[in-house]
């Protein structure tokens, strides 16, 4: 009896984000690879040998699936360069600036205006041609079936659309962020140049790839304006497994969670000043309300959640490792998701929100009631979004939600952001209109 061995096609992921890297630039490519190994496809990731990462998560390493080949090429970082020379950091540009005051220094303004007008697109710019130069080496001994780039940061499309070039490849171009239109645009001070510079960029990877996804709805159509064509969308998730005997550990505390990045543009004064009312009007809401702020927060939040007399009720922690901050999430809490108060708003969907309504913990919204965000919270039947102003609003749905949110079921709708299900949509609905193109 002859036995049919089936022959898996390969797929070169170009990232920058991977392990030990932490933060949630690594989830998306790390997840996707974790189940395309086990499918008709053969993933070959290729990542930096040498990565200056703003944060490191060595727990993820276990989540690379054993026999993945990952191939790495040294990069020249020029943020640690600086270090180096000046001994100071980049922390106010590769980690969302996130400042310990209210105002940016002279340092972190001087970098923001180079990282706009000078490192274009982005600061691993001077990885673009050795990457790609050792890339197609590498391709004429070990040939793959298509390549994928990941952004940001924007370079690697850059590296993706060189080989392409050259060796006519089948090429995805996969946008976790926007690029011209970036969250952090405003603080780049962009001169009209380098505006017009990353615009004809990111049309040309528009344009070139054989095929676009992005994370959003809002943001795959205003691409496809671009484009002129399809943009695939395949958003962010959970991975179920991450959940599984994860106990959930019952608590008297009325906490109100936020984990992630809490940036100045996603200060909501509207919540610190609601919080204030209930804590004044309740001596039980007093005693038992915990403000629990997980990741780099800005000085201005912690500036504003003092003014308002919230400081003996803040628990600030700035960085957990994945793997622990689960367990926090799975806490009983209100779960706090806020957006980024820029042009963005509407298409911006944070990653933590498909990990937030996987807990079956309420989720409160603030931001757009007609974004992409207010859309998952909507269909997963786990909370609500609220105006970013709309300070009444805030005030009654955290009233309605005390004493304690309880940990509901999982809502069965939600299962199609699960890791699993996405990367079969990966494979089923993308990489196959890629492959045949």
């Amino acid at each position: 009896m002859r036995i049919l061995q089936v022959v898996k096609q390969r797929v070169l992921i170009i990232a920058y984000y991977w392990p030990p890297a932490g933060g949630g630039g690594v989830q998306r490519w790390l997840k996707f690879v974790k189940y395309l190994h086990n499918s008709d496809w053969q993933p070959v990731v290729f990542v930096p040998e040498n990565a200056d990462y703003p944060v490191y998560d060595e727990t993820l390493l276990s989540e690379i699936p054993e026999g993945v080949e990952v191939i790495r090429c040294p990069i020249f970082e020029p943020y640690r360069a600086l270090r180096k020379a000046t001994g100071k950091g980049d922390a106010g540009i590769s980690a969302g600036f996130i400042r310990s005051d209210k105002g940016p220094s002279f340092m972190e303004r001087l970098m923001a205006w180079v990282r706009g007008n000078i490192l274009i697109p982005d600061a691993r710019m001077f990885w673009i041609r050795p990457a790609s130069n050792f890339l197609l080496k590498y391709l004429k001994e070990n040939p793959v079936d298509m390549i994928v780039s990941t952004g940001p940061p924007h370079s690697m499309h850059l590296i993706a659309r060189r080989v392409h070039r050259k060796t006519g490849l089948s090429w995805l171009a996969d946008f976790r962020d926007p690029w011209v239109n970036m969250d952090n645009a405003d603080k780049f001070q962009m001169s009209a140049w380098a505006k017009r510079r990353h615009t004809k960029l990111e049309r040309s990877v528009l344009k070139e790839a054989t095929v676009v996804d992005t994370v959003s709805w809002y943001l795959s159509a205003e691409y496809e304006k671009i484009r002129g064509s399809e943009v695939k969308v395949l958003t962010n998730g959970f991975d179920h497994i991450d959940f599984e005997g994860r106990e959930v550990k019952p608590t008297d505390k009325f906490i109100l969670g936020h984990y992630g990045t809490f940036g100045d543009d996603r200060n909501a004064p509207a919540l610190w000043r609601a919080l204030s009312r209930l804590v004044n009007e309740s001596e039980e809401f007093k005693n038992r309300m915990i403000i629990r702020l997980v990741g780099p927060t800005d000085g201005s939040v912690l500036e504003d959640v003092k003014r308002n007399g919230l400081s003996e009720h803040l628990e600030y922690i700035p960085y957990v490792k994945h793997n622990e901050v689960l367990d926090l999430m799975l806490t009983p809490q209100l779960l706090l998701v806020i957006l980024n108060q820029n042009a963005n708003e509407e298409g911006r969907v944070t990653g933590k929100i498909f990990e937030y309504v996987a807990t079956g913990n309420r989720v409160l919204g603030m931001g757009s009631v007609t974004s992409d965000c207010a859309r998952v919270i909507n269909e997963s039947e786990s909370g609500a979004m609220i105006a970013f102003h709309d300070e009444e609003r805030i005030y009654e749905f955290i009233k309605q939600s005390f004493p304690c949110p309880i940990n509901e079921p999982l809502n069965p709708r939600v299962m199609k952001y699960s890791r699993q299900s996405l990367t079969d949509s990966l494979r089923d609905n993308v990489f196959d209109e890629c492959s045949e193109k």
